[in-house]
């Protein structure tokens, strides 16, 4: 723009102090008057003529029903804006409430899954044969055969929680002789495990002792460890 056309400088100079000068023009127009003393004296020049103006003008006071409306209109803002900022503070709340939840379920979950080990079996050497793992409610054990367990495909290591008072043996199961296994407690076995001190290993004919007490020898004992 050719801002050495005195002209065009006035009519920018007059759109600027009537308003209509907006956006970017006006903002390198008032960059001009900061160093062109002639675009500034020519905004002068208008803002004086407009001055004259506004004094030859008898004001007029607005009726009522303009201040209510503006007043409504102010009322309504402020009634969205204060309703905007309550749903935000209710989602944020509903959000932590859920995330709270989540982590508690969460936390309960992991709680409640987890498991701890309650005996090893070792043999006479001290090599690990099983690793006899359980949750805190001792609903299920979870059993593993490890590496230095010699596996007897013709017979079957039967698991046994001996009671503290001196009553007989309870079955919890069969051991695993590779891999693991999971073993599901009924209520009675629960109940005579939360009363044993000890746990033994007898070898059974394949598929577990027949009469539901230990038939072959028992090969090992070991202390359950306190939950």
């Amino acid at each position: 723009m050719n801002y050495q056309n005195r002209a065009l400088i006035d009519e920018l100079a007059s759109q600027y102090a009537i308003g209509t000068l907006r956006g970017a023009a006006r903002l390198r127009f008032e960059r001009l008057c900061r160093h062109d003393t002639d675009a500034l004296l020519s905004v002068q020049r208008w803002e004086d003529r407009l001055i004259d103006l506004a004094s030859a003008i008898t004001p007029v006071r607005p009726p009522a029903t303009v201040w209510r409306g503006i007043q409504q209109r102010l009322d309504n803002r402020r009634a969205t804006q204060e309703h905007s900022r309550l749903w935000h503070r209710q989602r944020w709340a509903l959000a932590a409430g859920v995330a709270m939840m989540v982590f508690a379920v969460t936390l309960w979950t992991v709680l409640s899954s987890s498991t701890h080990v309650i005996a090893t079996i070792v043999d006479a050497q001290q090599a690990q044969l099983w690793r006899i793992e359980a949750p805190s409610d001792r609903d299920a054990l979870h059993i593993e055969a490890l590496d230095a367990l010699q596996a007897d495909a013709s017979h079957a290591y039967e698991l046994w929680a001996l009671s503290a008072a001196g009553g007989p043996p309870i079955s919890l199961g069969l051991m695993p002789q590779s891999g693991n296994v999971e073993l599901q407690l009924t209520q009675a076995q629960r109940i005579a495990l939360a009363g044993a001190r000890q746990i033994a290993i007898s070898l059974e004919p394949s598929g577990g002792s027949p009469s539901g007490a230990p038939t072959g020898p028992v090969l090992y004992v070991a202390a359950i460890a306190p939950g």
